[in-house]
């Protein structure tokens, strides 16, 4: 029976999270699908533990429960969302080591496996990590639910028995590596930069665009505005998105990108000051070449990327996001050029 009561009482930090995964599935076309593998773990878990026999208490688990409830439950430490959800996962498989010993657990990892396909933002991060279109990096992860699926034949017809020391050593390398990656993007808060888009904007000219229909649908509940600014022979394009509380019609510039057919050569964080830093991406399509800044703001702080973005978001605040774009005509460096001298002309504006 406190087996039974425990197993309950592991569902309670994802159940805590069942409102923002809603959301996320209905409000976000990059995580519209991920439903899918909620539903699979289901079937996968009742194969897993068909006829396997239950083991005796092993408290090693916890040195794998403790920090996974502490980062569920606790979310003020880390302000990801995302993290929240899969390490509410990890409760859950946690426990079941603790319950029923490692034997057990082993059968029932690549079904957490599964699960943890289904957390927000792992398509976009998915991605982001090698270079490809969305629809590029849904599949794969079918593919790594297939993958779990034989895993899961195989722990039943050969007996496979993955080690405990195993598990950590290839959690930690992945967890560093993840770190190593993305910990600048994340953790990093420059200066609120809110700007202005007049008319005139040191030496360029601009006018206001009226978006079309297919851009105020996108962004259905958010104010979103459109400039383009000229000088000699320079042409700058602006995408300027208050979005307020919600963040489902926020989307990484990289993933809009590459839907509408662009290749993406480059995105990295390039720092404009010590207290500013913005996303720089590098697209193609077909004869064409852009570069793009992009940058998140509130009132309080901008953060260049979207996983920090998605890091300080917070329902009740307000923010903003911007995009900034010119063609390649000549060389790189002379569009960063170009672009670095109209946000500092913008940066004037504002003071």
């Amino acid at each position: 029976m406190l087996k039974i009561i425990l197993m309950l009482i592991s569902l309670v930090p994802l159940g805590c999270q069942l409102p923002y995964l809603l959301g996320a599935w209905s409000g976000s076309r990059l995580d519209q699908f991920d439903w899918i593998f909620y539903l699979l773990t289901v079937g996968a878990a009742v194969w897993a533990v068909y006829r396997e026999k239950r083991g005796k208490y092993d408290w090693y688990a916890l040195i794998l429960l403790i920090p996974m409830v502490i980062l569920a439950l606790v979310p003020s430490l880390h302000n990801i969302n995302a993290l929240s959800v899969a390490s509410s996962v990890m409760v859950i498989f946690a426990v079941v080591w603790l319950v029923y010993a490692w034997r057990f657990a082993g059968r029932i990892l690549p079904v957490a496996l599964i699960m943890l396909l289904g957390t927000p933002s792992s398509s976009y991060q998915l991605s982001l990590l090698l270079m490809c279109p969305v629809w590029a990096a849904w599949g794969i992860k079918f593919l790594l639910a297939l993958g779990a699926l034989v895993w899961i034949w195989c722990n039943k017809h050969f007996d496979w028995q993955i080690k405990k020391g195993t598990l950590f050593f290839l959690a930690a390398v992945l967890g560093s590596c993840m770190l190593l990656i993305h910990t600048k993007e994340i953790y990093f808060e420059g200066r609120s930069f809110i700007p202005e888009f007049p008319v005139h904007v040191g030496d360029y000219w601009g006018r206001s665009i009226q978006p079309d229909e297919n851009t105020r649908r996108f962004f259905a509940t958010s104010e979103v505005e459109l400039y383009r600014y000229t000088k000699d022979n320079v042409d700058i394009s602006v995408l300027a998105v208050k979005c307020g509380g919600d963040i489902h019609e926020i989307h990484p510039a990289s993933h809009c990108l590459r839907t509408s057919s662009w290749v993406v050569n480059s995105e990295k964080i390039l720092y404009l000051q010590d207290n500013f830093a913005v996303t720089e991406i590098d697209a193609t399509k077909g004869t064409s070449r852009c570069l793009v800044w992009v940058w998140f703001s509130c009132e309080e702080f901008s953060t260049p990327g979207f996983l920090g973005f998605r890091r300080h978001f917070k329902e009740n605040g307000n923010y903003y996001t911007y995009q900034i774009s010119i063609p390649v005509y000549d060389s790189v460096e002379k569009s960063r050029e170009d672009l670095r001298n109209f946000v500092s002309q913008l940066n004037r504006e504002k003071q």
